[in-house]
């Protein structure tokens, strides 16, 4: 039997940590970068080797990447509601991007087939249907994105296209609202609700967005790895039909504050342009070509459900902040 050998970045991180005990359950030895002892330590106890290092480690990236089967890329330099602008990171996430492929390429894989290489981006890089219905991976792009992750997407498929079948690369579109295990954005509003003793919608909350329970985008990743076709990409998203109000509602349902509704241009100015952005983006990414290609199945419960259900995962949340 070959061995299955996955390079992670990103790996202590919130999808990262679903990923793992999935992985290893189906037989795959994963290496993680890891910038932090507290990470090394989340990842061994994960039952993972850490290797140090972060995304301007390039050295690390390639070789690492050289002895793997595999390589799952959820890092990110970009930083959100900190990072100013995607434009002043970019270059380190392009220079890491080569760096993965650069090792991926430099050997072969022991089965004779392109080496994986799964990235990430987001369904928010697209630009909404003006008639309200969900889009596809084939849907134009919005000229003005939140995070303009397009062009290094754009860029690692072409370089698995470059690659002499060597390596094969897939990128995933993360819903805006990847929720779950009482964790992410979920709990990051949380969070800001507790501090500022409110929660914040623009425009009324009647945007509609797209959600995927955590674990559900951690087995699309692994999907992509073992059924995905060089340069396709997959939307992690599950439902379509919630909005930003209904979320943010039910968080200040469970945190027992009040909402507060700001337009557009008010909340740029109180939040920023990327949070702002954020909350007011329609957003209805649909799933479908991950169901059909790669047989992929979401059985996470919705997302309402788990932040004010009774077995919510979020309820737990509110005793610790």
């Amino acid at each position: 039997m070959t061995t299955k050998t996955l390079f992670l970045t990103g790996g202590s991180g919130y999808i990262g940590s679903a990923l793992i005990p999935l992985a290893l359950s189906r037989n795959y030895t994963i290496r993680a970068l890891s910038r932090t002892p507290q990470s090394d330590t989340k990842l061994l106890s994960l039952g993972v080797n850490p290797v140090r290092g972060d995304l301007t480690s390039l050295s690390t990236l390639r070789t690492e990447s050289a002895s793997a089967t595999a390589v799952i890329h959820l890092a990110t330099a970009f930083v959100f509601g900190q990072t100013p602008s995607y434009a002043s990171i970019k270059d380190i996430d392009t220079a890491a991007l080569d760096a993965i492929v650069s090792g991926l390429s430099s050997t072969p894989n022991p089965n004779g087939t392109p080496k994986p290489l799964v990235t990430t981006s987001g369904t928010l890089l697209v630009r909404p249907n003006a008639d309200g219905s969900e889009t596809d991976e084939f849907s134009p792009l919005d000229t003005h994105p939140l995070v303009s992750r397009n062009e290094i997407t754009a860029h690692g498929l072409a370089l698995g296209e470059k690659s002499n079948g060597r390596v094969r690369v897939m990128d995933i579109r993360l819903a805006p609202f990847v929720y779950g295990r009482g964790g992410s954005g979920i709990r990051l509003f949380m969070q800001m609700a507790k501090h500022a003793g409110k929660i914040i919608t623009v425009g009324g909350g009647v945007n509609h967005t797209t959600t995927v329970h955590v674990d559900d985008a951690a087995e699309l990743y692994l999907l992509a790895v073992e059924k995905g076709v060089q340069g396709g990409v997959y939307n992690a998203g599950d439902k379509t039909g919630v909005t930003v109000g209904e979320i943010l509602g039910a968080v200040a349902e469970i945190m027992h504050v009040p909402v507060e509704d700001l337009g557009v241009e008010e909340a740029k100015e109180k939040l920023g342009d990327v949070v702002a952005g954020f909350l007011a983006a329609e957003n209805r990414a649909s799933g479908d070509r991950a169901r059909r290609e790669l047989g992929w199945v979401c059985r996470g419960e919705g997302v309402l459900e788990d932040i004010k259900g009774e077995r919510g995962s979020y309820r737990g949340v509110v005793g610790e902040l």
